[in-house]
């Protein structure tokens, strides 16, 4: 009885290597950052993070006059910021991996507000920017589109950042690219000295570190928005190995040998050539290795059955 359990001891543990490895999934990563627009007054305000993932879910949160509010959760009583968020508002989806919060009547009261989100797969959690609430009784903003949220390049490597900007109506829009420090909106400085005002910025990347850009797109009838703060990071370049010119060797003059050389001896195994090893096996190979363990351990497992009741 003892062989037996130790015969299926030995073909469940077989069984348990043949089957492969499950992946661990893949962190997710914000690809836009909410951008920092200057809505109207009773406007419709729109914020939106994208981010690339699978499974994810999204929960707003706002800071208001020094308190944290979870503005994903409109259940239970009515809290005070509610007042001034317009007729309707909320969280929404609109696609696969793109989520917005959405206040239908922004008033005033919110300007100053800070909003941002945090995303969730089951196994990782990412907190996007937080971005500054402005409420204004000015035109209508310009929506930016597309902007990277960070950007990793290699030192001496040419590299840009652009933005994608849409105006409202038949306005005209123009650009201003600052840089800050503290990677804080508060900190901006005019990059070169206000001349850099293309949709696009080609960026220094002669010194190895980090730094903050962002831009600001006005409509011509004034519109404000500032885009999030892209973090941009230049890696050191690796200095490659220099290798010496090789030279050719010198040949000296050869003398006849003054004994014939002696007969070439015939090839024998002591004297053979090592061999490359054989690559390791494939995962599948394993799999039909331990699959097949695990049919002779239950061919032995009935035969030795077989015996008892014979026996």
């Amino acid at each position: 009885m003892k062989k037996i359990i130790c015969i299926l001891i030995t073909c469940m543990l077989l069984c348990a290597l043949a089957v492969p490895v499950m992946a661990a999934p893949e962190e997710p990563v914000i690809t836009m950052e909410p951008q920092s627009p200057t809505w109207t007054n009773y406007g419709v305000a729109i914020y939106t993070v994208k981010a690339e993932g699978t499974n994810l879910t999204a929960t707003w949160y706002m800071d208001w006059l020094g308190k944290t509010y979870t503005i994903s959760d409109l259940g239970g009583e009515q809290q005070d910021w509610e007042g001034f968020a317009g007729e309707t508002y909320g969280p929404r989806q609109p696609e696969a991996n793109t989520f917005t919060y959405v206040f239908e009547g922004i008033e005033m009261d919110l300007d100053g507000a800070y909003i941002w989100c945090v995303l969730e797969d089951g196994h990782y959690s990412l907190t996007s920017q937080k971005t500054r609430v402005s409420v204004r009784d000015t035109a209508l903003p310009p929506t930016i589109l597309q902007i990277p949220a960070q950007i990793t390049v290699a030192q001496g490597e040419e590299a840009q950042i652009r933005c994608v900007a849409q105006a409202p109506g038949e306005t005209q829009l123009s650009f201003l690219w600052y840089e800050t420090d503290t990677g804080k909106l508060e900190d901006i400085r005019a990059v070169n000295r206000g001349t850099e005002t293309s949709d696009y910025l080609i960026l220094d990347t002669a010194t190895p570190g980090t730094r903050y850009y962002v831009c600001k797109v006005d409509t011509s009838e004034g519109g404000i928005a500032y885009s999030s703060v892209v973090s941009v990071t230049v890696t050191e370049k690796t200095q490659e190995p220099t290798q010496e010119p090789t030279q050719e060797p010198t040949q000296e003059p050869t003398q006849e040998p003054t004994q014939a050389p002696a007969p070439t001896e015939p090839f024998q195994q002591g004297n053979a050539q090592p061999q490359p090893e054989p690559q390791g096996m494939s995962w599948w190979v394993l799999v039909l290795a331990g699959l097949g363990a695990a049919g002779v351990g239950m061919g032995l497992t009935l035969l030795v059955l077989r015996k008892k009741l014979r026996s």
